[in-house]
């Protein structure tokens, strides 16, 4: 940590951070108000633990940046300060109630001119309207400004955008909590009191104020671990916008939202990093906004990356969706798609965003079954590592963007780390289990596959009627108790030689059959895999025989040639 940078580290209380006449602002550009129900609850719960324990409760941290005259940013914690913020002014609309009541009016209404002051900022006697002590960001001030400092209900509370919504419902949330609490309370000194000696001095916050947004950074890397709520997202953004030109800001601040809005914010970070590394070394994610930083310092810089987020954007999100329009009438792409949507597969997503930028359609689509084939192997079936590929994935990203013209055999071995041998392959499959309570689909995938490869069909395995047959039966079964007493029964029925393809109706008539009798059923079936069924009995070694027959079968599907 760069100490130099750490103006202030204290523990303070809210009076302490509210007073001698400071004054909050939320960046113009950070998120909007988003606590929810689940929030407002734990903070409640937190402040009535207080209140009857008359115990102090930490908050945690919230960071600031100096900005001079006693004005600060909320780097971090503009959420816990907005929502306290609404339950002070729910506590005066007590206040305000026992005064419409004309309970002790003239204390009370004195009271609340108090409150006010220390808590919300002074009144512009002309306006009516509050110097207030904080102010949101663009999207959320107006209305905080304009109708919760003044208790103004909004003319549509259904015409208002979602965070200000979520402001209004929180509010009225607190004022349900807050008269909930006094409801037979006549006494404004106790309400009072309940704000000014109790919310006021006993919620204490560790107080970090920072020159800058690195400095916010810094302290961020130190404190992630503790829980501090800083983003890149956030960082990146206030950062960006503040190099950026007045002429060229308009722009930029549109081409911003656009992509946000195209990810979504819970999974910008996430597609920053990806982006980030499918171009340079591999770094981790608190670190990145610093990388950002460092290679950023123009208007014209700015314009550029956004404009390739832009672009990448529209990719990264085709790559959680094989069914989108991105992806034109490729059908090799999109069932290289779906087949990594099935598996989970997102690590890869740098070395796609690489190989899309830089290769033709028919060498991404090439790259894409590399992926899918590799993801098969390694992570499916042989279960092995994953913190290999992150580092395997960056460096091919990093080769293909180098050299265009790369051949599919040079990326292959590139990627060759991550591909099992057909016998370590083998060995996996021929003991894997997947139950169908939670991994049908992936199942069907698998058997649809091989029987694919058995008759040479082309049977889609999202779209093709068969279904999942249990030849040992899922539930027990009298007729199977000799030869998988019920003490091996759960670890065999979900093994990968017990699984076969059958038409619905056959499937039903199966039911818990003897073996036999299934078998007179199996060998009328469309599907090759189950009418070629023709073991005497059915015995953990059939299982097993089966299961190292369909190893033998998937070593021929899910392959490299140029690793042959």
């Amino acid at each position: 940590m760069v100490v130099s940078n750490l103006l202030d580290t204290s523990t303070v209380s809210l009076s302490d951070i509210i007073g001698n006449g400071k004054t909050y602002e939320v960046p113009p550009y950070q998120r909007d108000y988003s606590w929810k129900k689940d929030q407002w609850e734990d903070l409640w719960n937190d402040i009535i633990n207080v209140y009857e324990s008359k115990n102090v409760h930490y908050m945690g941290f919230i960071v600031l940046q100096d900005l001079g005259d006693k004005k600060y940013y909320i780097i971090d914690g503009q959420q816990r300060f907005s929502t306290l913020t609404l339950i002070v002014l729910a506590t005066i609309n007590k206040l305000q109630d026992l005064v419409t009541k004309n309970i002790d009016s003239e204390k009370n209404t004195e009271r609340i001119t108090l409150l006010q002051k220390k808590f919300i900022g002074d009144k512009d006697p002309g306006s009516l309207t509050y110097s207030s002590k904080l102010k949101l960001n663009e999207n959320n001030d107006s209305f905080f400004q304009t109708n919760l400092l003044v208790q103004r209900a909004p003319t549509n509370p259904r015409t208002l955008i979602d965070s200000d919504k979520l402001i209004w419902n929180a509010y009225n949330y607190f004022v349900d909590k807050v008269s909930d609490l006094f409801e037979n309370e006549t006494n404004g000194e106790v309400v009072a009191n309940f704000l000014n000696k109790l919310v006021a001095e006993k919620l204490m916050f560790i107080q970090i104020i920072v020159e800058n947004e690195l400095s916010a950074y810094t302290v961020f890397e130190t404190l992630n671990s503790r829980g501090v709520g800083l983003t890149v997202t956030d960082l990146l953004k206030n950062y960006l916008f503040s190099i950026s030109s007045k002429v060229d800001l308009p722009h930029i601040k549109e081409k911003w939202k656009s992509i946000v809005e195209m990810i979504g914010l819970d999974n910008f970070p996430t597609f920053l990093r990806h982006y980030w590394i499918s171009k340079n070394k591999l770094i981790r994610q608190e670190y990145l906004f610093r990388a950002l930083r460092e290679s950023i310092s123009t208007s014209r810089q700015v314009i550029e990356l956004l404009e390739k987020l832009d672009e990448g954007s529209k990719l990264y999100n085709a790559l959680s969706n094989s069914s989108d329009s991105f992806w034109g009438g490729h059908k090799e792409i999109k069932k290289r798609i779906k087949e990594l949507i099935l598996f989970k597969e997102k690590q890869a997503y740098p070395l796609l965003i690489s190989a899309y930028s830089n290769l033709i359609e028919e060498k991404f689509a090439s790259v894409l079954k590399f992926l899918s084939v590799i993801t098969f192997r390694y992570t499916v079936i042989s279960k092995l590592h994953t913190n290999l590929k992150e580092d395997i994935y960056n460096k091919a990203a990093i080769e293909i963007g180098q050299k265009p013209d790369i051949s599919l055999t040079e990326i292959a071995n590139l990627l060759k780390p991550l591909y099992p041998n057909d016998k370590e392959f083998k060995n996996s499959f021929e003991t894997k289990s997947i139950s169908t309570k939670r991994g049908a689909k992936l199942v069907r995938y698998i058997l649809f596959n091989i029987e694919n490869h058995l008759d040479n069909a082309a049977y889609d395995f999202e779209e093709n009627a068969g279904t999942i047959e249990h030849i040992l039966p899922e539930n027990s079964s009298q007729h199977y108790l000799e030869d998988f007493p019920q003490a091996i029964r759960d670890s065999i029925v979900y093994r990968l030689g017990n699984y076969t393809i059958l038409e619905e109706a056959k499937n039903r008539k199966c039911s818990d059959l003897p073996f036999n009798d299934k078998k007179n059923i199996y060998s009328t079936s469309r599907y090759k895999m189950t009418n070629s069924i023709a073991n005497p009995n059915w015995t953990p070694n059939s299982i097993d025989s089966r299961q190292e027959w369909l190893g033998n079968q998937a070593s021929s599907i899910w392959r490299i040639s140029q690793l042959d």
